[in-house]
């Protein structure tokens, strides 16, 4: 009987080794020596490197504090929740990103490795319809107000990654929803009018 491998290990292995070597730098051998499993094995299970590594960081998404997240009625509670969930996402997987970026450019295959990360930042813009819809939010493409509220966080974590230190000052979310939140509510709602029965 075969032996079971620890696939949460094999993708926490994989997702490192992609984020710090890059496509071509991260070889199935130092996978399977890192994971405790045989090479053959990773190859038989995953078809190849590049479906392992998109398998590897489909599943980290899967399991980060933006998936699953839903509407309620109260608007400033959920900018709060996204930005605090895209925080703590970014502060798990955050150099995921730029890396998995750099190397679609070089990669085709590696396109399907962003089905999760996508599904995650839908759900976040389907949110902000919600509140649109409620006439709470300004209308204008769900993913444009979603590219609003978190680019500049994005912008700051990778500076904060890159230890940059003045150019990173901390975040406070409440205040940062209400700074996102001036000329984006709907006409004549203040923050503390935009919670009501949808």
């Amino acid at each position: 009987m075969p032996k079971a491998i620890d696939e949460n290990r094999v993708f926490e292995v994989t997702a490192t080794l992609f984020v710090r070597h890059g496509y071509a730098g991260t070889k199935t051998k130092e996978i399977a020596e890192s994971a405790g499993v045989n090479e053959a094995t990773l190859f038989r299970r995953y078809g190849s490197k590049a479906m392992l590594i998109g398998a590897a960081i489909d599943h980290q998404w899967r399991e980060v504090p933006m998936a699953g997240l839903g509407p309620s009625n109260d608007l400033e509670a959920d900018l709060v929740t996204i930005v605090e969930a895209y925080l703590e996402t970014n502060r798990l997987l955050g150099a995921i990103v730029p890396a998995l970026l750099v190397e679609l450019a070089r990669s085709a295959d590696l396109r399907d490795a962003f089905g999760a990360a996508l599904e995650n930042v839908r759900g976040l813009a389907a949110i902000l319809q919600h509140h649109q819809a409620a006439g709470r939010l300004r209308a204008e493409a769900p993913m444009t107000a979603l590219v609003a509220l978190i680019g500049p966080l994005m912008v700051q974590e990778m500076l904060r990654r890159a230890d940059l230190g003045q150019l990173s000052p901390a975040i406070h979310t409440r205040s940062y929803v209400q700074n996102f939140l001036e000329g984006r509510l709907e006409r004549g709602l203040t923050s503390k009018t935009a919670t009501g029965p949808a």
